[in-house]
C-alpha cells in the first residue's frame, strides 16, 4: 500500500527520472530508513544511481554512533555508496547567530551540496512526511507568513530536492518499517517539549484534535496543497510581469517605479525577488537566507520616498532616482565634503570629482550667443569675485537660477531636476564671494549672466 501511495507521489511531481544520482540523506531515523528502502526498490525500475549520506551534528554524541554505525550497515548491507560527515553544529551556530536549527540545516545541505558535486548527482532525497508538512505549516502560522511560508515543503523544490514521504503520514510509515523489519532508532531530542516544534506535535495538534477537529491534520495538509497551487499561480504572474518591466544592463537590473507600482501587491515583492535571484544566481555556496532580504527592500518602496540607496548583503545595493529603481552590485560610495580655490585663469585638477576645471579669459568681441555642452560655462568677468572655488552641497545652500527672479533653495533646484539625494554631494559648485555662480552641468546664476554691458568674459570648462 505505502509502496503504491509513493509511487503515486513520485510520478505526479515527476520526482524521479531515468537514471538519476540521487543522494539520500538518512539520519537512521524511521522516516529516512524506510525512505532509502522504498528508492532501493525503485532502483532497477528508474535504473537508480544512490548515495547514502549521514550527518553527525554533535548533539547527542552516544546516539549519534549508533545511528550512524545503523546507517553504515544498512548502507552496506543494501550494496550501496555511504558519505558521513562530522560537524560541530553549536561552534558553527556561535560563531554566525543561527539557532540550533538553523545552524544544523545549513551545514546538511552544505554537505548535500558538495556530494551532488562529488558524485555528479542530480538529486538530494529526503524522508520528510505528511506529519512533518503539518508542524511546518503550524509553526510558520504561528511565527507569521504568507502564502510562500504556508504552501509549505514542496514535493521538488530547485528542481533537485525532492520529498517523495510528503504525502504519508507518520504512523503509515511506522507501521511499514515494522511490516517490513526495517530497522531504525529513535531521536531522543524529538521527545523534549523545550522545542517549538517538539511542542505542535506532542502538545498543541493533539489537544486541537481531542477538543475541537478530529481531522485538524488532514486538513491542515490539504489547505497547504491548496495554497501551494495558488502560490503557483501567483509566481507565474510575477515572472510575467518580471519580463515586462525589468530591463538588465550589465550589472544591473532596472524598473520603472510607475509601472512597478501598477502591479498588484501580492506580485510586487516577488518581482523583487527575482530581481535579487537573477543578482545574487552567481554568488557559489551561499545560502539564500545570506541575501534575501525581499521585505525590507519592499517596504522602502512602500514609502513616499522620492529617491533613496540601500545597501544589501555582498556589496548589493538598491538605488530608487524618482521614477527609476536599480539594483545591482557594487558598494556604496560615501562622498565627503570638499573646497579647492581656483585661480585665473588656470588648469587646476579636482581629485574628489576626479576631473579638470579649466579657467580661460576672453574679451567681449570674442564671445558669441553660447549654448554648447552643459560641462562649460560662460560669464560675466566684472560680476565675479576672486578667488572663484569648486566645492559641493552644503545644507542651506540658495542660487538664482538663470531667467529666474530671485532666489531658490539649492534642495528644491535638485528636487525639480530629478536629483536624487544621494547624488547630490557629487554635484560641483562653482563659487564667487557667497555666491554659487553654476552648479555645474545645470545652471549658472541669473547675477553672473552676460549682458550687453559685458566687456570680459570667463570660460569654465570641466574635463
Amino acid at each position: 500500500m505505502l509502496f503504491k501511495q509513493v509511487n503515486r507521489i513520485i510520478d505526479h511531481y515527476h520526482l524521479l527520472e531515468k537514471d538519476d544520482r540521487l543522494i539520500v540523506g538518512v539520519s537512521g531515523g524511521v522516516d529516512s530508513m524506510v525512505l532509502l528502502h522504498l528508492l532501493n526498490a525503485y532502483r532497477e525500475g528508474f535504473n537508480l544511481s544512490l548515495i547514502v549520506a549521514h550527518i553527525n551534528h554533535g548533539f547527542r554524541p552516544e546516539e549519534s554512533e549508533k545511528e550512524a554505525e545503523l546507517v553504515k550497515k544498512e548502507s552496506e548491507r543494501l550494496g550501496l555508496p555511504f558519505e558521513y560527515g562530522q560537524f560541530n553544529v553549536r561552534e558553527f551556530q556561535r560563531g554566525k547567530g543561527f539557532s540550533p536549527q538553523d545552524a544544523a540545516r545549513r551545514i546538511r545541505f552544505h554537505f548535500f551540496n558538495h556530494l551532488l558535486q562529488k558524485h555528479h548527482a542530480q538529486k538530494i532525497a529526503l524522508g520528510h512526511n505528511a506529519d512533518d508538512q503539518v508542524e511546518t505549516v503550524l509553526l510558520r502560522l504561528l511565527r507569521g507568513s504568507g502564502l510562500e511560508g504556508l504552501k509549505g515543503m514542496l514535493p521538488i523544490r530547485e528542481g533537485k530536492v525532492i520529498h517523495p514521504l510528503l504525502g504519508v503520514w507518520r504512523e503509515e510509515i511506522e507501521a511499514f518499517a515494522l511490516g517490513k523489519k526495517i530497522p531504525f532508532l529513535i531521536d531522543s531530542s524529538n521527545l523534549k517539549k523545550e522545542y517549538l516544534r517538539n511542542k505542535l506535535r506532542l502538545i498543541l495538534i493533539p489537544l486541537i484534535e481531542k477538543e475541537y477537529q478530529v481531522k485538524f491534520k488532514k486538513i491542515l495538509l490539504k489547505t497547504s496543497t491548496l495554497l501551494r497551487e495558488e502560490n503557483d499561480y501567483l509566481e507565474k504572474e510575477a515572472i510575467g510581469a518580471f519580463q515586462k518591466i525589468i530591463k538588465e544592463e550589465k550589472e544591473t537590473l532596472s524598473f520603472k517605479f510607475s509601472e512597478y507600482e501598477s502591479l498588484h501587491r501580492a506580485i510586487r515583492w516577488r518581482v523583487i525577488r527575482k530581481v535579487l535571484e537573477e543578482i545574487y544566481s552567481r554568488e557559489k555556496g551561499m545560502d539564500q537566507g545570506d541575501w534575501l532580504d525581499v521585505h525590507k527592500i519592499y517596504e522602502k518602496l512602500q514609502r513616499p520616498s522620492s529617491s533613496f540607496i540601500l545597501e544589501l548583503p555582498l556589496g548589493g545595493r538598491v538605488e530608487k532616482r524618482y521614477d527609476l529603481v536599480l539594483l545591482g552590485k557594487g558598494e556604496v560610495k560615501s562622498f565627503p565634503p570638499f573646497e579647492v580655490e581656483l585661480l585665473s585663469p588656470s588648469r587646476t585638477f579636482i581629485e574628489e570629482i576626479g576631473k579638470e576645471v579649466v579657467i580661460e579669459e576672453m574679451n567681449r568681441d570674442q564671445f558669441k550667443e553660447y549654448s554648447g555642452p552643459s560641462h562649460t560655462a560662460l560669464m560675466d568677468y566684472e560680476s565675479l569675485q576672486f578667488p572663484l572655488r569648486m566645492r559641493n552641497f552644503r545644507p542651506g545652500d540658495r542660487f538664482q537660477p538663470l531667467g529666474v527672479k530671485g532666489t531658490q533653495k539649492l534642495k528644491d533646484f535638485f528636487i525639480d531636476h530629478k536629483i536624487p539625494n544621494f547624488e547630490r554631494p557629487e554635484v560641483p559648485l562653482l563659487t564667487s564671494g557667497g555666491v554659487i555662480a553654476w552648479v555645474v552641468g545645470y545652471r549658472i546664476d541669473e547675477r553672473v549672466k552676460i549682458t550687453e554691458k559685458t566687456k570680459k568674459v570667463l570660460k569654465v570648462k570641466i574635463v
